[in-house]
């Protein structure tokens, strides 16, 4: 027996589509409608976009620098478990950076140039 069909619901669901009649919602603006977004072409795009990934990676690669540089110290200060968090940060900041880097030159020069495949 579905819930629906009771007596209560039926009341329930009167009164609100009643309110919803007498009470109309009113439309909100867009908050991003008047919004002019800029149309790059494409060789400003491709720029854009090695400039932001070869960015991003060369500060995690320099994150990882601050991180063997801070790993070095506390090894100085014989605090192995210190020296062991910033040496496992900075592999895995090196391993982002790196990728990073790798992933936006195959996608900016690869990908992209390539033919789409056939679907």
């Amino acid at each position: 027996m579905s819930r629906r069909d009771n007596e209560t619901f039926r009341t329930v669901e009167g009164r609100y589509q009643s309110f919803e009649e007498a009470h109309p919602k009113q439309r909100s603006r867009s908050a991003i409608a008047n919004i002019r977004l800029p149309v790059l072409s494409d060789e400003a795009e491709k720029g854009v976009g090695t400039a932001l990934g070869f960015g991003l990676g060369a500060l995690l690669l320099l994150l990882c620098a601050v991180c063997i540089a801070a790993s070095r110290s506390w090894a100085a200060l014989d605090r192995s478990g210190a020296q062991l968090a910033y040496a496992i940060a900075a592999f895995f900041l090196l391993l982002a950076g790196l990728g990073g880097i790798i992933a936006t030159y195959n996608h900016i020069f690869r990908v992209i140039p390539g033919d789409g495949g056939h679907h």
